[in-house]
């Protein structure tokens, strides 16, 4: 998804496409996870456009958004600026996924990564997840929405083949493609998360999983 990046202007729509359109249910099902109650702190990993920052701001939370590309994190600033009920008190934090480690330990209350970590290698996740537990308050949550492998072999298939063409084009634009995640719950256990829920869209192939630590 690197291409979509590039411009900032057709993420939103890109990602609406690549998902048919269940971007906006996932969107939607994380801020409702991640932000229990007003006021609650939350760190959000690759904030792009601002869309869930948004959400979770509606909600009451204290959003740290976090993002490396400094494109798409003015274009989300400028979504929670000109939103019909502005809001500007989220902290903005230029910086990728690997320097969260930089942040205080046991401060939110809950972590957000979303179409983010299948961009990166397991090694990576492995390091991130880690990281992001030791971010939480005890009883924090990480809530993922990512693509994924789905668990039966004929779904593999068929997502295999659906995903094509998308594949096929990133790598013709970008020499890039994202990777989606073979185990994400086993991943997470892994890191220390006990897996509170997980809903998946697309025959298996996009997941929201609510882990707690």
């Amino acid at each position: 998804m690197r291409w979509l990046e590039s411009t900032p202007d057709r993420y939103d729509a890109g990602m609406r496409l690549l998902t048919l359109g269940r971007v906006t249910r996932l969107h939607d099902a994380i801020a409702d996870a991640a932000a229990e109650k007003p006021g609650d702190r939350v760190l959000e990993i690759g904030c792009g456009t601002g869309a869930v920052t948004a959400r979770l701001a509606a909600r009451g939370a204290a959003v740290t958004a976090l993002d490396q590309n400094p494109e798409m994190m003015e274009r989300a600033r400028h979504r929670l600026e000109t939103a019909a009920e502005p809001c500007t008190s989220v902290e903005w934090i230029e910086r990728t996924a690997s320097e969260i480690d930089a942040l205080p330990a046991e401060h939110f209350d809950g972590v957000v990564a979303s179409l983010c970590l299948s961009e990166m290698s397991r090694d990576e996740r492995a390091f991130v997840l880690r990281e992001a537990r030791l971010r939480l308050r005890p009883g924090g949550r990480l809530v993922v929405g990512d693509e994924v492998r789905p668990h039966r072999a004929l779904l593999r298939v068929v997502h295999a083949t659906l995903r094509a063409p998308q594949a096929i084009a990133a790598w013709l634009i970008a020499g890039s493609l994202s990777r989606p995640i073979p185990d994400l719950e086993g991943e997470m256990r892994a890191a220390g998360f006990e897996i509170e829920r997980g809903e998946h869209f697309l025959l298996g192939g996009l997941a929201l999983v609510v882990g707690r630590r």
